[in-house]
């Protein structure tokens, strides 16, 4: 495994020194005696270590270190300086430096200590390649994430999954819940072992029971001779994901936080406890807090599942994300159709954005495949897509028009501008694009019409 090393120090002569110890056919050393030319050697280069001086002439080393953790924080950076000073190297370490040597220490010393700290590198990239081949092998779907939503969302789920903390996903049906609790486990230490998923809402209440906590021989009419392990078995080592938790049955509520804080259950039918080793993750579309204070959920419970909460935005609030997914989708039943699309058409672009997604991302995918099953050239039209956002041939009179409005005061937008661009769009489309009968359906000017065209981007 090769590794690139940046030597960034004000003195060109310490450059020199440190990068003919370190060099070698496993190693290749830049150097830099200044930020500016440091950054771009970041830029163009895939740096695994830079040691980097405490003192940078008029820099400060500790202010570039905090940038560079900002601007990576998985990059490893060694602190080098001519004077030892243990609360430097404590300040050091608080942002992230990975050690702290001085100038002076012998050869040996400072290959000792880079080599360490490569060791540590080549075993993360090993396994995130590890990673890599699990999420090939479950063929588990990539999460869009181009609004800053969704990149605060993952980042965040990065943090809980180095931990083995017990996260509650919510969000509305179609979110993507259950895809959010696999990158949570993937992205964890467990993400060689099972993860296991169940809808609580989708197994009667009679049965949930023993498909959690399995049975013994003869627990039961009609229970296996030989018994049966339930999913908290099969999820030992690994992560258990348990959806629509808000439909568990409050008895085996109380079952699962003793598990939660036990670490330990009983088979049906059996006088000793069997301990495991799980991380739990669950997911909602309901309001749990409410349902707390209605006492249909228990509050220990509650809490003791609440302790990470990841609350995933409805799509119509991450409009960034909608084209990006529908590309997606279309490159998904290109394969499973045998299909050549490649782009989508402004209008039929302009259309999703514009939709109130009450399905969200599943309702989408939905559309983009009724789409696909019988286009036959490259393109996705306006046309393409049928059902409640049918493009309409002729012009309607104002009074037969369905004008929809989907205002959502949380996100901080102008709720004015945002009724004005939606009521815009939907008589585009259902003028087919006629700038004058829409401004005539809308009743404003076509010149008016064109100047909140131009100022809300709609390229129809």
């Amino acid at each position: 495994m090769h590794f690139n090393i940046l030597i960034l120090d004000d003195e060109k002569l310490v450059c020199n020194s440190i990068k003919r110890i370190l060099e070698d056919k496993e190693k290749t050393v830049f150097v830099s005696q200044d930020y500016k030319t440091a950054k771009s050697i970041l830029q163009s280069k895939q740096i695994d270590l830079v040691l980097l001086d405490y003192k940078l002439g008029e820099s400060d080393g500790i202010s570039v270190l905090r940038d560079l953790k900002e601007e990576n924080p998985a990059l490893m950076v060694i602190m080098i300086t001519a004077f030892g000073n243990i609360e430097i190297a404590v300040e050091a370490m608080k942002l992230g430096a990975y050690d702290f040597i001085q100038k002076k220490e012998e050869p040996a010393f400072i290959r000792f200590t880079v080599q360490r700290a490569l060791d540590t590198l080549r075993l993360r990239k090993e396994v995130n390649e590890l990673r890599l081949s699990c999420i090939r092998e479950e063929r588990v779907p990539e999460i869009i994430s181009a609004s800053s939503q969704m990149k605060k969302l993952l980042a965040l789920s990065r943090e809980y999954a180095v931990s083995d903390t017990t996260v509650l996903i919510t969000g509305e049906t179609g979110t993507g819940k259950n895809l959010l609790a696999q990158f949570i486990h993937l992205n964890s230490d467990r993400f060689g072992k099972a993860f296991v998923s169940i809808n609580c809402a989708a197994i009667p209440h009679e049965l949930l029971e023993s498909e959690l906590f399995g049975y013994e021989r003869g627990a039961f009419t009609g229970a296996r001779a030989a018994g049966k392990p339930g999913l908290l078995e099969q999820a030992n080592g690994g992560t258990l994901f348990l959806d629509e938790i808000s439909d568990l049955d409050h008895d085996l509520q109380g079952k699962l936080l003793h598990v939660l804080e036990q670490s330990e259950f009983f088979r049906i039918g059996a006088l000793n406890p069997t301990k495991v080793d799980v991380r739990f993750i669950a997911a909602t579309n309901s309001n749990l807090q409410e349902k707390v204070e209605q006492k249909e959920f228990r509050i220990d419970l509650y809490y003791r599942l609440n302790v990470a909460n990841l609350s995933i935005p409805p799509l119509r609030e991450r409009t960034d994300d909608i084209v990006p997914l529908a590309k997606y989708f279309i490159e998904e039943f290109n394969r499973k159709f045998n299909k050549s699309v490649n782009a989508i058409s402004e209008e039929a672009q302009e259309m999703l954005v514009s939709m109130p997604w009450t399905g969200n991302i599943r309702e989408l995918r939905n559309m983009i495949e009724r789409a696909m099953l019988l286009k036959k050239n490259n393109t996705l039209e306006l046309s393409d897509f049928q059902g409640p956002v049918m493009m309409r041939e002729k012009l309607l009179q104002p009074t037969d028009a369905l004008f929809t409005v989907q205002l959502n005061p949380q996100n901080g937008e102008n709720l004015f501008h945002q009724s004005q661009r939606q009521l815009i769009v939907q008589a585009l489309q259902i003028t087919n694009r006629n700038r004058s009968k829409a401004a005539q359906l809308l009743g404003i000017p076509r010149t008016s019409l064109n100047f909140y065209m131009k100022k809300y981007n709609i390229g129809m």
